[in-house]
């Protein structure tokens, strides 16, 4: 959630195109539907963020919801680049699966529940107000 194309989460946009690439290679998924089901998925999410608060106030800009999705892509470029894939391995990939699973399942979270303070919800920072 943002305003400019990049903020405080771009890293992790970074980091999810890496991880994204490097556990679906890791699975064996051929490099197409790999590009497809990551950068399809993380588009979706981009596009059912929520923009504004219900006082009215932006929380996001498509200039941020442009600079999300062209970061990830970023990253998933790399990691096919550097092959990231290959240090992916037996003992440290249900540990990476569980930290992306928890990465996306709480950006999804964020947009269901926005008034949920735990999961920082889209909207905490608009009960305050």
């Amino acid at each position: 959630m943002g305003l400019s194309y990049f903020d405080k989460w771009t890293i992790g946009h970074l980091g999810g195109g890496v991880l994204s690439y490097s556990l679906l290679q890791n699975s064996k998924l051929p490099i197409l539907v790999n590009f497809v089901f990551s950068n399809g998925i993380h588009y979706l999410i981009e596009c059912n963020e929520k923009n504004v608060a219900p006082n009215g106030s932006v929380i996001q800009t498509y200039e941020n919801h442009i600079g999300d999705i062209i970061v990830f892509l970023v990253g998933w470029i790399l990691a096919f680049l550097f092959r990231t894939d290959r240090y992916v391995t037996t003992g440290n990939a249900p540990w990476l699966w569980v930290v992306f699973l928890i990465c996306v399942a709480l950006e999804i979270f964020r947009e269901n529940y926005p008034y949920n303070r735990w999961i920082r919800g889209a909207y905490v920072d608009d009960v305050d107000e």
